[in-house]
């Protein structure tokens, strides 16, 4: 493995881990005597969604729990084995060291960026024999990202409703996705580990010798293609519409017109290929086995942007990928080629495609897109510019690709260093003290305590979950089941006009044990629950009230 990956490339990828780690590390730093960081990142808004999101899955598999469940609704609702699994087996990891969940997680997005940063270079050396070139396609598939912040100038309305992509659509962009979550960058390394399984395999005449040099046992191609495809698809099982027809439509490439292939060695993909379907078939199914299963299904929507967006988040990409397109075609490169293409147009078909997900299936994509791009830069652009300029030229394109990287960075680093003006993101001494009795007193983590979260996922009900594992009743905008009529509920339970029999009759329905009563309550109405009858206070720090829900009037 050594020998495969020069030592820049090694001192790149941890150069691009520690980077990444950078604002983590301040907002940990900055945090005041008696606060405690949480580890979500500040920007963008939804980054802390997620990360509460994820921190959940970890907690059920810190506890030994491999049937996930939804912490953030109610109802009671069966666990599904696989699904979210990635989360779940980091959360067992993290139960046997000694770090804290946050600090697993972000351990494991550092390993995971520099893992993404190696096997990028794979990639690249797939394509390129030449170190430069394979640098510029490492490069163009790390550091850069878009260019539709230059909307902010062009059309601010245009972004007034819908901010630029690389400020909030991390799927779109290597780097900036494994900034904020370790399963991208795990994503990506897996999508990578598949193509280049599939080459070797289409590309090593058969039989594949086990046996190589003194003793080096070689694992076959097919083995590894088989392992990665299901890694993918617990990783990320809305790829299936992208990486199934990606293979098919390669296999019958090399079987009909390149002839590598014959009907029988073909019919061996069957076995990855079977695999790969069976488990997103499990999870498909599984997910509409059960209304609160299929209520995070039907809320999982995730459609792209206006088109504008995407033409200018990868413009950085196009524009040396569009003049390589006359050198590709007096070249006439080796057919290897097809792969990245054929990865970006079958992108490009998925985004608009009748499906929910439209935007997931954009991780990975600048993978190819940096091969495409790399190959337009050295072979069309390059060769119109002086030779003594080539490395300033390109030094400056990558530069102004990055901008937003640097920016996010920038912003984020900023941020996590006040944390009195992003609160959001940290435990005050009133939280962590309410979060104390909670481990201390309370019976058990299904407990459900009666949370609010709004529709940018501010509120208490995220946060608990992500600092306890507890159950909340309103947390999460996919992951709370009817989402939207259970803010409406919370609404109207702290409502003074709401009467108090439809507040127990709410309290018993819904199983409510504790009610967490702070700021975020109090933007959500003027009703005080310290006069109720049915609620008695359990705890009181400051701004942090919890209430325990008297069976007797709440049974009533």
């Amino acid at each position: 493995m050594m020998r495969r990956f020069p030592l820049a490339v090694w001192l790149f990828g941890l150069a691009l881990a520690a980077l990444t780690t950078l604002p983590y590390a301040v907002g940990s730093w900055s945090a005041p005597p008696g606060w405690q960081y949480s580890g979500a990142a500040a920007v963008p808004t939804g980054a802390l969604v997620d990360f509460n999101s994820h921190i959940a899955k970890m907690w059920q598999g810190c506890r030994g729990q491999w049937a996930y469940h939804l912490l953030f609704t109610h109802e009671a609702h069966p666990g599904l084995p696989l699904v979210q699994g990635f989360y779940v087996a980091l959360g067992a990891l993290a139960s046997l060291t000694p770090f804290s969940l946050p600090a697993v997680y972000h351990i494991a997005r550092f390993a995971l960026t520099a893992g993404m940063a190696l096997a990028i270079w794979a990639f690249a050396a797939h394509f390129f024999e030449k170190p430069a070139e394979r640098w510029l396609a490492t490069l163009f598939g790390t550091i850069a990202s878009g260019w539709s912040w230059l909307l902010l100038a062009l059309d601010p309305a245009m972004t007034a409703e819908l901010s630029p992509i690389e400020f909030w659509l991390t799927d779109a962009f290597n780097l900036l996705g494994a900034l904020v979550m370790p399963h991208f960058a795990a994503a990506v390394i897996v999508q990578i580990i598949i193509v280049l399984a599939f080459e070797a395999w289409v590309r090593t005449p058969p039989p594949n010798p086990p046996i190589h040099g003194k003793g080096e046992y070689i694992v076959s191609p097919l083995v590894v293609l088989t392992l990665a495809l299901a890694a993918q698809a617990i990783i990320q099982p809305y790829a299936a519409l992208l990486f199934g027809p990606l293979l098919v439509i390669l296999a019958a490439y090399h079987t009909f017109s390149a002839r590598r292939l014959t009907w029988r060695r073909a019919l061996w993909l069957l076995l990855p290929l079977g695999c790969y379907g069976a488990l997103i078939i499990y999870q498909y199914a599984a997910l509409y086995s059960h209304p609160v299963w299929a209520a995070f299904a039907e809320q999982n929507q995730t459609l792209s942007p206006p088109v504008t967006y995407y033409l200018l988040g990868y413009l950085p990409f196009i524009l040396p990928l569009v003049p390589g397109l006359r050198a590709f075609l007096l070249d006439r490169p080796d057919d290897r080629w097809w792969l990245p293409i054929l990865w970006v147009a079958l992108v490009a078909m998925l985004l608009y495609a009748p499906f929910p997900t439209q935007r997931r299936y954009l991780l990975g994509v600048q993978t190819p897109l940096a091969a495409l791009a790399a190959y337009g830069w050295s072979r069309a652009v390059q060769p119109r510019l002086r030779a003594r300029l080539r490395p300033l030229a390109s030094i400056l394109y990558l530069g102004l690709a990055s901008v937003a990287l640097v920016g996010m960075l920038a912003v984020n680093i900023a941020a996590l260093s006040e944390p009195f003006s992003h609160r959001a993101v940290f435990y005050n001494p009133d939280d962590l003290a309410a979060f104390a009795w909670m481990r201390r007193e309370t019976t058990g983590r299904d407990d459900l305590v009666l949370t609010v979260t709004d529709a940018a996922g501010q509120g208490s009900g995220g946060r608990l979950v992500a600092a306890l594992g507890q159950r909340v009743y309103l947390g999460h905008w996919i992951e709370t089941a009817d989402f939207a009529a259970k803010v409406a509920d919370m609404r109207r339970f702290y409502d003074p006009a709401a009467p108090d029999d439809w507040r127990r009759q709410f309290l018993a329905v819904t199983g409510a044990v504790y009610v967490w009563y702070d700021e975020d309550a109090r933007r959500f109405g003027n009703w005080n629950p310290a006069g109720a009858a049915y609620l008695e206070v359990v705890f009181s720090s400051g701004g942090v009230t919890i209430y325990r829900v008297i069976e007797e009037s709440g049974s009533s």
